[in-house]
């Protein structure tokens, strides 16, 4: 697991977002997995992606009894 500055993280997404909102993403908790800080900034999983109240994390939620019913 390799770990990228917020802003080359942003840099790489398809759509590029300003960094004000990169951070209000990171701080309302938008970033999977979450960034960690190191010094005076935050560094991500390369692999880390944005998510939506449409997208799932992982597997285990679409296996839940109750969603598959």
């Amino acid at each position: 697991m390799a770990y990228i500055t917020l802003s080359e993280w942003n840099r790489r997404e398809p759509r590029p977002r300003c960094m004000e909102t990169v951070r209000r993403l990171f701080r309302s908790g938008m970033i999977f997995p979450a960034p960690i800080r190191d010094g005076h900034e935050y560094l991500v999983d390369e692999n880390a992606c944005k998510l939506t109240q449409n997208k799932n994390i992982g597997p285990s939620s679409a296996l839940h009894p109750t969603l598959l019913s």
